[in-house]
């Protein structure tokens, strides 16, 4: 699948993308407790999208111009923008 093909709201199988920018992590206030939030600015040949990940330490396992697989994963719409994370 490529970015252009994804679809708000529905899962994907495989992503391949490479990371342009690495944002995070930032700290986000979810009912009872402080989650940890890494934006990672991704591209294929068809273009851009926004890879969210949460935990405190995930961002860390990745470089900017890695290439990665994304598996299982899924589509949204936030701020009128396509975003994906992990299934």
């Amino acid at each position: 699948m490529k970015i252009e093909e994804l679809k708000p709201d529905a899962n994907f199988d495989e992503l391949i993308v490479r990371i342009l920018s690495i944002d995070g992590p930032r700290q986000v206030q979810s009912r009872d407790r402080v989650l940890h939030v890494w934006d990672l600015l991704v591209a294929d040949e068809t273009g851009t999208t926004t890879l969210t990940l949460w935990g405190a330490k995930t961002g860390e396992e990745y470089k900017v111009q890695q290439v990665v697989s994304i598996t299982e994963g899924w589509c949204k719409m936030f701020k009128d923008k396509k975003q994906i994370s992990l299934g």
